[in-house]
């Protein structure tokens, strides 16, 4: 009887291999692919990267309240309108930083230009005249600031990025420029363009240079 059940097993086990099939088991999690599925398109959906969500950020005017920038650096003798829950930090280079989104905040600084017409200037070097983006051009042109659009360089791998808008607007007073402009906090650096929209910028831009003054 022990012969017999060694001749059928090893009968079994020849009949396997010859079909094809595999004494192994398969390893754990893995799962074989459907009869004629096209393994290729199934690896670039795995390798494909996740979708990245767009934050949107919310402007309600009637939200915003005047804020003495001299209470967060002595450096910035002036007032502008900020949401009430902003938060204000002094930074690195004795300006105010207004935080009034995760991935949007207003940086305010003192200019070491003469006049309001260079700091423009310098607003449009540090962007629309920036070699890192293309396409730089002014949406709303206006003597003490300016609303802008432009979008990343092309990767040399392919990548292309979409356009986003951004502002600058100056305040002088007996001799001092002071400038404000929108910015990505460092924390959300890699924020999508998407996210920094024409319509954004034109209202944010409204609002500080309906409220910027110097004290």
């Amino acid at each position: 009887m022990k012969l017999t059940h060694i001749t059928v097993v090893s009968m079994f086990t020849l009949a396997l291999a010859a079909c094809g099939g595999s004494s192994e088991p398969a390893a754990s999690g893995d799962k074989a692919p459907a009869e004629g599925a096209d393994k290729g398109d199934g690896a670039k959906e795995a390798d494909a990267a996740p979708a990245v969500e767009v934050p949107k950020l919310t402007i309600n005017e009637a939200d915003w309240v005047e804020k003495d920038l001299k209470e967060v650096s002595p450096m910035i003798n002036v007032t502008v309108k900020a949401p009430k829950d902003a938060a204000f930090e002094k930074n690195g280079n004795g300006g105010v930083d207004i935080k009034i989104a995760p991935h949007y905040m207003i940086t305010v600084g003192a200019l070491a230009v003469s006049s309001v017409k260079e700091g423009i200037e310098w607003g449009e070097s540090s962007s629309i005249g920036n070699s890192s983006y293309k396409d730089g051009k002014k949406i709303v042109d206006e003597d003490a600031g300016f609303v802008f659009t432009y979008q990343m360089n092309d990767e040399d791998n392919g990548i292309k990025y979409a356009p986003e808008s951004h502002w600058y607007f100056f305040v002088e007073k007996d001799g001092a420029i002071y400038s404000f402009h929108d910015d990505k906090p460092m924390d959300a650096f890699s924020t999508p363009p998407q996210a920094y929209t024409e319509d954004d910028a034109k209202k944010v831009y409204e609002i500080v240079k309906g409220s910027a003054k110097a004290n």
